[in-house]
């Protein structure tokens, strides 16, 4: 099954979910700053986009699912929500100008494409972010209960029952990141759907020094 149909299903019925820990503890860490524009990537029906937005941020959710993208604009309909802009488009071709975000937000969104393909979103993303903004990041980690399971595509990267997922390490999440100054970088797990998942979280920040390197 092509990835899209996949998430086309899941977000089918949309669902109540919950804001997550990570969307919180980002919003402390931007809540003080002078951030009016953050990038929810990957959104799937809205949950964390519609929590920034309630804060008093100016969101643009992004996502390729048909179902998870109508399910946000239900709501933001229902609610007359004015500061969510919705963008039904692939991860890989966003086509936003330099600068556009003070803040870029993707939760559990980048571990799903191949190496060539995660340094070309990285740097991409890079270019899109503002200067002095902050990018917050979290991805599967090789230590998760699902590594190595079903047929493995390249190196940490395995598809099982349709499903794709590129495991990160600290070192590979430092890699991608080589273009921006890290914050904070972190192991950390919960359990999901009854079993333990294991994360790799970050935050990075382009500062201006950053666009001078090599």
């Amino acid at each position: 099954m092509e990835q899209k149909q996949l998430w086309d299903l899941i977000w089918e019925n949309g669902g109540k979910g919950s804001v997550n820990s990570f969307a919180r503890r980002s919003f402390l860490k931007i809540k003080n700053k002078p951030f009016k524009t953050l990038l929810d990537l990957g959104c799937g029906i809205g949950v964390d986009s519609l929590y920034f937005a309630q804060k008093g941020i100016d969101v643009t959710a992004v996502d390729f699912s048909d179902s998870g993208i109508k399910h946000l604009n239900k709501v933001i309909e229902k609610n007359n929500i004015k500061n969510i802009h919705t963008i039904q488009k692939d991860i890989q071709n966003l086509g936003f100008p330099p600068n556009s975000f003070d803040v870029i937000y993707t939760y559990l969104s980048l571990h799903y494409f191949n190496d060539k393909s995660t340094s070309r979103i990285f740097d991409d993303l890079f270019e899109i972010l503002k200067v002095h903004g902050l990018f917050f990041i979290k991805c599967k980690a090789i230590d998760d209960p699902l590594y190595g399971q079903g047929e493995k595509v390249e190196e940490n990267m395995y598809i099982r029952d349709g499903h794709v997922r590129h495991f990160f390490s600290e070192q590979y999440m430092k890699e991608k990141l080589h273009k921006f100054d890290i914050v904070k970088i972190r192991k950390t797990s919960s359990t999901h759907h009854g079993y333990k998942s294991s994360f790799i979280e970050a935050v990075a920040t382009k500062r201006k020094e950053s666009m001078l390197g090599p």
